[in-house]
């Protein structure tokens, strides 16, 4: 059972998210309680201030934390051979995917992924409410968020036994972050009265920059130029693009 804190960054920020802390429990196949993990991590992008006050954590702890491949490290040797996976949501396993590949490390390991949400409705904190269990610890500590969702597992505990696994869109998390710079260049560039290309938006630095950060392969950046197309199409319909023709100078 694991659960991660976040830098708290905007959504569809050039840079990611980032893991700031991950907090896991290991249990046996009668989900008793073996062994747990925690670490903080420093990340590698500038720490949000909001993050640091929403998860109580100082900023000079996760200054002096290892980096992620460090951590990431000891969490796998953790995990063992032989494990299933398991979070509340599938935005901790869709940040674990982009965490290793901002820093090149391979999500192989990132297997038997099960989202346990789907099983109940409503948050965290409201099902342990809804089933009458006290939250033991703080809140949006990581491994005290692990440790009381292991309680709702135990009272379904067929959840283990589930073969919906996580299954990371690779469209998405090569785009992900990119996402409303292209929506936001497109619509800048309309009221500019003016039509932004590709390769235009391709050679700018913040998107050359997203794809640093991202390690794109050149089929990932294909990928982003794919969206770039289907938003291009939107922002250029055909009322939109003879509006910017009738208003272009007469030579």
């Amino acid at each position: 059972m694991i659960d991660l804190e976040f830098n708290g960054r905007k959504h569809y920020a050039i840079h990611p998210m980032e893991i700031l802390e991950i907090g896991a429990v290991k249990l046996n196949e009668h989900l008793q309680i073996v062994d747990t993990f925690q670490s903080y991590i420093n990340p590698k992008y500038p720490i949000n201030q909001f993050a640091l006050n929403f998860c109580k954590i100082d900023k000079d702890v996760l200054t002096t934390s290892p980096p992620f491949p460090e951590v990431i490290g000891k969490f796998i040797d953790f995990c063992g051979v032989d494990y299933k996976i398991v979070a509340w949501g599938s935005t901790d396993f869709f940040s674990l995917f982009v965490d290793c590949k901002i820093h090149a490390i391979s999500s192989d390991w990132l297997t038997r992924l099960i989202d346990m949400s789907r099983f109940f409705d409503g948050g965290l904190q409201q099902v342990l409410a809804a089933k009458e269990i006290p939250f033991v610890g703080q809140h949006h500590s990581a491994l005290d968020d692990a440790l009381n969702a292991c309680e709702l597992l135990k009272i379904n505990p067929d959840i283990v036994k589930s073969e919906r696994y996580y299954k990371p869109d690779h469209f998405k998390l090569c785009t992900g972050g990119i996402k409303k710079k292209i929506s936001s260049a497109l619509n800048q560039a309309v009221q500019n009265n003016s039509f932004l290309t590709w390769q235009e938006f391709a050679s700018d630095k913040e998107t050359q920059d997203y794809f640093d950060i991202m390690n794109l392969s050149e089929s990932e950046i294909e990928m982003v130029e794919t969206l770039f197309s289907k938003f291009y199409k939107q922002t250029y319909g055909r009322k939109t693009r003879s509006k910017l023709r009738s208003s272009a100078p007469t030579l």
